[in-house]
């Protein structure tokens, strides 16, 4: 397993309508979104080639242009996050 250094970012709501903060931390991704800013959600990945496309996505300036929002969403539906217990 690679491990990574964490990256965290805050993201405003011009860059993203739905993400408002996320931390990534080898397998675990933390975010908040931007409906509820306060509430983080903590999530896993088994997929270390999504961590490290979210990683590099996260790390941009500009997302590369992508809606974090959709990447996070789609993820979750696929079942490359998935919610940790708490």
């Amino acid at each position: 397993m690679i491990v990574n250094a964490p990256i965290a970012r805050l993201i405003s709501a011009e860059q993203s309508s739905a993400i408002a903060f996320i931390k990534i931390e080898d397998q675990n991704v933390t975010i908040s979104y931007q409906s509820n800013p306060d509430n983080m959600y903590n999530f896993t990945s088994e997929s270390q080639a999504f961590i490290t496309q979210l990683t590099q996505i996260v790390e941009a300036d500009d997302l590369m242009g992508m809606s974090l929002g959709g990447i996070i969403a789609d993820a979750r539906r696929v079942g490359d996050l998935q919610e940790a217990s708490v």
